[in-house]
């Protein structure tokens, strides 16, 4: 709009003779302020009688002339100042002040018409101005839909052509990018197929390479403007198709071209600056969308060779210094890797278990009749743990032992009668009855669950449970010694082949992470269960030295040494072997 102004305020001073300076203002419309200046011809004059002339004008909204102002020329004649006020859409958008030559009332009328003429003038220009850029942006919007219309890059590529065919009014549009260095021709309007081996087509991309290596839009017939311009493969193009109009722009994304779009028309109709500046806009809007769905569109091995092929390119290629640096940090770090050596320890959980674990079971049916020591409690050995109640069994031993005395006085009564018969009978009665009480008296004795040895109370807490009923062999409780564990290790599965009795390793607790406990491989058992989705086997290790502070059931991680390695295949030897197994799956 400037430029507009500019040019305007120029031809407007040069058709009025007597012209001296000039002041435009302008501002947003009917809102202002009018701070916005143009001068005619250059800044640095008196121009404090325009701008207040110009204020006048704003102010009324009309012409204001002031005639013989305090100024005068370099003969010594008055000058007259005026300012006409300039209207877009009947909205106020600024104000014009010339000083001039003095003259006449007639002539200051005439000379007032004569600028709101050029007022109207302007007004037009910038009505046209305005629709041009709304048409343009129209276009713009619309390609950009036309570009992101399809999942398909084939179909948004013809269908953009399609569409600048028929709004240029051409008879061909080409579209092409680059690829590998050398320009290739993607899509052209009305053409399901293309023929890259035709003349026609090579021809095309020679123009499009001709434009992309200048840097800049390539019209064909060149303006006298652009004398400098080369336009031999567009002028071969043109005579191949009997003289047409060739308007060629570059395709840009992040500063880079990616590409060329050629429009082809009749010669009769060549290709003006406003139509030019059009397709470049639309180039400039179109062409990165189109080259990111050209490069979603690339088979997987493209894009794999194009990246190796990018990056070798900013590793071997000028800058990208940070990337160099760190790819040659990468490699001495893989190399010192590689020779320095450390002891390959593996890492696995481990558990505390108690090396001997005896259960205290119920030796006969009953009730829970007490319950003296409870899991986590120190026993001794014959220390009284439970009872069972025993007040049945206390009846079932008066029983049997009154009947023992009645038989034992009839037994003497028979002896004395010397009935032989009756007496072989009592006596057999005799001992059956002492052989019940002995029974009994076993049965009150193992009523009282003691300790078998010195230990410590795993499992179990009858304190709860007082007056329940026990069957038979029921496990009540489980005592350990405290001085006799072994170490059971999960080891995966991966590292078990690594893994032999008699290596040495180091155990490390929750409960007293700060102490290191040595420990030997013991076992190895084909004993495995499944994690996680992960296999681990069961091995046993003994511990070398003891602890108060240890208790069954303790857990933590314990690190065996298998040997000397280097650090590289320490952290990558899962890898590898993953490598290795998927290729064997696979590879036939």
């Amino acid at each position: 709009m400037n430029s507009v102004l500019k040019t305007w305020l120029f031809n407007q001073c040069r058709m009025l003779t007597g012209s001296r300076h000039a002041v435009l203002l302008t501002g947003p419309p009917d809102i202002g302020p009018y701070e916005r200046v143009l001068y005619w011809p250059e800044a640095g004059f008196d121009e404090g009688i325009l701008h207040k002339v110009a204020r006048m004008a704003l102010d009324n909204r009309q012409a204001v002339v002031n005639s013989r102002s305090s100024h005068t020329g370099p003969n010594g004649e008055p000058l007259d100042a005026l300012a006409c006020p300039l209207f877009l859409e009947e909205r106020l958008i600024g104000v014009v002040a010339i000083e001039m030559t003095h003259r006449s009332q007639p002539l200051q009328r005439l000379v007032v018409q004569q600028v709101q003429l050029g007022a109207k003038w302007l007004e037009s220009m910038l009505r046209t101005q305005k629709e041009t850029a709304r048409k343009q942006l129209v276009d713009l919007v619309y390609f950009m839909v036309a570009g992101l219309e399809h999942d398909s890059f084939a179909v948004v590529a013809r269908e953009a052509t399609n569409v600048l065919a028929e709004r240029f009014a051409c008879h061909r549009v080409s579209l092409g990018f680059m690829r590998y260095h050398r320009i290739r021709v993607q899509a052209m309007s009305n053409a399901r197929r293309i023929d890259r081996k035709s003349n026609r087509v090579r021809a095309i991309c020679d123009a499009m390479g001709e434009c992309l290596d200048q840097g800049a839009s390539v019209v064909y017939p060149a303006s006298p403007d652009d004398s400098m311009q080369v336009t031999h493969f567009h002028a071969k193009l043109a005579d191949d198709q009997q003289k047409a109009a060739i308007c060629t722009v570059p395709l840009v994304k992040n500063g880079r071209a990616v590409g060329a779009l050629l429009l082809e028309r009749n010669a009769a109709s060549p290709f003006d600056a406003d139509t030019v500046v059009r397709c470049e806009q639309i180039g400039l809007m179109l062409g990165p969308v189109l080259e990111i769905r050209r490069r979603e569109a690339r088979a997987l091995p493209i894009k794999v060779f194009e990246s190796l092929q990018g990056g070798f390119a900013k590793l071997f290629g000028p800058s990208h210094l940070p990337l160099k640096m760190g790819v040659v940090l990468a490699a001495l770090l893989v190399f010192c890797l590689s020779v320095v050596g450390t002891t390959f320890r593996i890492s696995c959980d481990a558990a505390l278990e108690a090396g001997v674990c005896q259960a205290v079971v119920a030796p006969q049916q009953g009730y829970i009749d007490r319950a003296l020591v409870r899991a986590g409690d120190r026993v001794h050995t014959g220390e009284l743990l439970a009872t069972l109640d025993n007040h049945e069994l206390r009846l079932e031993q008066r029983k049997w032992q009154s009947q023992g005395v009645q038989l034992n006085n009839a037994y003497r009564k028979a002896l004395a009668e010397l009935n032989r018969s009756e007496v072989a009978i009592l006596k057999a009665k005799r001992i059956q009855a002492e052989a019940q009480l002995d029974l009994v008296k076993q049965q009150l004795a193992r009523s009282e669950l003691v300790a078998p040895f010195s230990g410590l109370v795993v499992k179990g807490d009858l304190s709860q449970s007082l007056g329940s009923p026990v069957e038979r062999g029921e496990v009540l409780f489980e005592v350990a010694p405290v001085d006799q564990y072994r170490v059971v290790l999960n080891v995966d599965d991966r590292d078990m082949g690594l893994v032999a009795p008699g290596q040495c390793g180091q155990l490390k607790l929750s409960g007293i992470p700060d102490l290191a406990i040595a420990v030997t491989i013991d076992r190895l058992t084909p004993v495995s269960t499944t994690e996680a989705g992960r296999s681990f086997f069961r091995v046993e290790a003994i511990m070398e030295s003891d602890s108060d502070l240890l208790r069954p059931g303790m857990q933590g991680i314990a690190k065996i040494e298998v040997g000397r390695a280097k650090l590289l295949w320490v952290w990558t030897r899962h890898l590898v072997d993953g490598l290795r197994l998927f290729l064997w799956r696979w590879v036939p």
